[in-house]
C-alpha cells in the first residue's frame, strides 16, 4: 500500500512539475510611479501593460521595457481615463509597437486622453472600447476583462467605470481592480469568483465601506497598493488586507516584482532585475 501511495504522490508531483513547465514563467511588475497605476505582465513570448501612470511615467516604462528586452506589447489596457492611468499611454504608443489597445466604453475628457487619442491615430491603432466582457488567451495566460454593469455612477464617478482584469496562469490568479469604488465593488462582490493569489488593490488603497468584505472575498496572498508618500494608503485598508491574510506591498517603497510558475507566486530577491525606480 505504501508503495502505491508513494507512486501516486510521485505522479502528482511530476504532473505538477510538468504543468509548471508547460505554463512557463510569468513576471508581474508593479511600477513605482507615484499615486498611479502601471503594471507590466510578461512571459517569454508575450507582454501586456495595464495602465501607464502619469505623463512622466511613459518614458520610465519604455526604458524598463527595453532593459527587459521587450520589443512590443500584445495589449495595452487602459482601465479608465484618469490622468494617473492614461497619462503615460501616449508615450508608450509612440515608443513601442502595440498590437491591440483596450479601454472602457465611456466618454472621457482630459488633456492626457486627447494626447493618447492623437498618439493612437498617428500609430494607426483603433482602440477597442469594451461594452461587454472580453476574454482572450496569450502564451499560456488567460485574461478576463470585466466591464462596468451600469451606464451611470453619478457625476465625476469615472473610477467605477474601471475595467477589472482577471488573469489566470495555471493555478495562479491575479485580480487588477483599477480604481473601483463602492458601487463597483458591490457589483464585483455580487458577481463572485474573486478568489485570487494577487490583488492590485483598488483606488490606491482608499477606504470604502465594502473594502473589508471585498478583501475577504479575494483572500489574496499578496496585495499591492499603488500609493505615494504625499498621498499614502488608508491604514484601515492595510489592516483589513492583513486580516484577510495578505502580505501588503506598497509601490511607494519601490517597484514590486512577482513571479508565477503557474503553481505558486513568489517575490525575487530584493537585488533582482526590475528594481529600477
Amino acid at each position: 500500500m505504501r508503495k502505491i501511495l508513494s507512486a501516486l504522490v510521485l505522479c502528482a508531483l511530476l504532473a505538477g512539475c510538468a504543468a509548471a513547465a508547460e505554463d512557463g514563467e510569468l513576471t508581474a511588475v508593479f511600477y513605482d510611479v507615484g499615486k498611479a497605476d502601471a503594471i507590466l505582465l510578461y512571459t517569454e513570448n508575450a507582454a501586456v501593460l495595464i495602465d501607464a501612470g502619469k505623463n512622466k511615467a511613459g518614458q520610465q516604462i519604455l526604458d524598463d521595457l527595453a532593459a527587459r528586452g521587450i520589443e512590443k506589447l500584445d495589449f495595452l489596457i487602459v482601465t479608465h481615463f484618469d490622468k494617473d492611468h492614461v497619462g503615460g499611454a501616449d508615450a508608450i504608443v509612440k515608443g513601442i509597437p502595440v498590437a491591440r489597445a483596450l479601454e472602457p466604453a465611456y466618454r472621457g475628457d482630459s488633456k492626457q486622453l486627447t494626447q493618447y487619442r492623437e498618439a493612437l491615430q498617428e500609430a494607426g491603432i483603433e482602440a477597442e472600447a469594451l461594452s461587454e466582457n472580453l476574454s482572450f488567451e496569450l502564451d499560456g495566460l488567460r485574461f478576463d476583462v470585466d466591464v462596468a454593469n451600469a451606464d451611470f455612477y453619478g457625476e465625476d464617478e469615472e473610477n467605477d467605470f474601471s475595467l477589472v482584469v482577471r488573469l489566470s496562469h495555471g493555478g495562479v490568479r491575479f485580480l487588477f481592480a483599477g480604481d473601483a469604488e463602492g458601487t463597483r465593488l458591490a457589483e464585483l462582490i455580487d458577481e463572485g469568483d474573486l478568489a485570487s493569489d494577487v490583488l492590485k488593490v483598488p483606488h490606491h488603497g482608499n477606504h470604502e465601506k465594502l473594502s473589508a468584505l471585498f478583501f475577504e472575498s479575494v483572500s489574496p496572498e499578496y496585495a499591492i497598493i499603488t500609493s505615494d508618500e504625499k498621498e499614502p494608503e488608508d491604514e484601515r485598508v492595510v489592516t483589513a488586507l492583513q486580516i484577510a491574510g495578505a502580505e501588503v506591498l506598497l509601490t511607494r517603497n519601490g517597484t514590486i516584482e512577482l513571479i508565477s510558475d503557474g503553481i505558486s507566486v513568489k517575490r525575487p530577491a530584493p537585488d533582482g532585475p526590475g528594481q529600477v525606480f
